[in-house]
């Protein structure tokens, strides 16, 4: 008995080192997160194969092998399948779409608008720049800022304008929105691309294109807006007065003329003011002939009176501030003003409501 002892013991500890050495190993190239809404995790990369689970997006995987545009990765709860490598994010850039979403979230709303198409959200102004996710058509996001880039066309991209290939520039909105995580009880694998009740969201921001985002202009001032041929920027309600019918907003809208890509955000301001006499809004205020820069900053007047406040990027770049008194707009100059002059006013436009 001692004699087969001695035997099986050495031999169940050959065995034991050759299963350990010869074990499947899974090799560990780094970590990487889900850019989508969801994907399907696949048991192989064969044409006909089995879907194994659903993952959602900010869900973190170790990437394990690469093949093709396929990439095989274990998830947090020890799934090994295989994933479409578009719909992942490298760590590096995951950690900067996090340091993005830091920033913006102190930076003031300028405007609200939905997505007119699906549109890829970026991490720097730039169809050519790294993608964060995809928005659905029709999802609300909030506009902080805006920039300028070269115009160039990607196969994931689909436009919307009906502008020539010829454009040079183009407008980019720096947005923060919502990036939806299915239902878990979701059917596996199917392809949805709006929000459902009971769908989980999670803040994010970047940069689309400009003409992607409709602005969600109050239907007082759209009319005006399109009359003038500008093209919306920025848009802000100042306040509220009484009326017979209830409470009606009063509006500053800011916006441009002309070709896209220009190095100004806004080139005019317009007020929309109330005439409760008239039960109609009329253009109360209007500035041409600007060349300046949001953010546009909201303030109150001595009085409670609303004022906006900006910089321009012409001539003196100085800190411009205006302040609507009743239904009247003054620019106001204040004591850091090296030459102080006059208010003027200015003239007042009817736009029927």
């Amino acid at each position: 008995m001692k004699r087969k002892l001695l035997v099986a013991v050495p031999l169940l500890c050959v065995v034991g080192v050759l299963a350990w050495f010869f074990r499947p190993k899974h090799e560990y190239l780094g970590d990487a997160y889900v850019s989508e809404r969801s994907v399907t995790l696949w048991r192989s990369v064969a044409q006909v194969r089995d879907p194994m689970d659903t993952l959602h997006y900010g869900d973190r995987v170790d990437v394990m092998a690469r093949h093709n545009d396929n990439i095989k990765v274990r998830t947090v709860a020890g799934e090994i399948g295989w994933v479409d490598s578009r719909s992942l994010l490298e760590a590096a850039l995951w950690e900067r779409s996090v340091k993005l979403l830091e920033t913006v979230r102190g930076m003031p709303v300028q405007a609200r608008g939905r997505t007119k198409v699906q549109t890829n959200l970026r991490v720097e102004p730039g169809r050519r720049e790294p993608r964060l996710y995809q928005f659905a058509r029709g999802v609300p996001v909030e506009i902080v800022s805006r920039d300028v880039a070269d115009w160039v066309q990607v196969s994931d991209e689909r436009d919307a304008s009906s502008e020539p290939q010829e454009t040079k520039k183009e407008d980019w909105f720096l947005i923060r929105g919502l990036a939806t995580r299915p239902r878990e009880e979701s059917v596996r694998g199917a392809e949805t691309t709006t929000t459902q009740p009971g769908d989980q969201t999670t803040p994010i921001a970047g940069w689309v294109v400009a003409r992607f985002v409709e602005l969600d202009l109050p239907e007082a001032v759209r009319e005006g807006v399109n009359s003038a041929n500008v093209r919306p920027v920025a848009w802000f309600e100042l306040n509220r007065v009484a009326d017979s019918s209830g409470e009606k907003s009063q509006y500053l809208v800011a916006g441009a003329r002309g070709a896209e890509g220009q190095p100004c955000d806004f080139t005019t301001l317009r007020v929309y003011t109330w005439n409760a006499r008239r039960t109609r809004y009329e253009t109360a205020f209007i500035e041409n002939n600007l060349c300046a820069q949001i953010p546009i900053r909201l303030a109150k007047g001595p009085k409670g009176e609303p004022e906006f406040r900006f910089r321009t990027l012409s001539g003196m770049k100085e800190e411009r501030v205006y302040r609507l008194t009743q239904t009247v707009v003054r620019r106001v100059r204040e004591a850091s003003d090296s030459a102080p002059r006059p208010a003027r006013a200015t003239a007042t436009k009817a736009a029927k409501n």
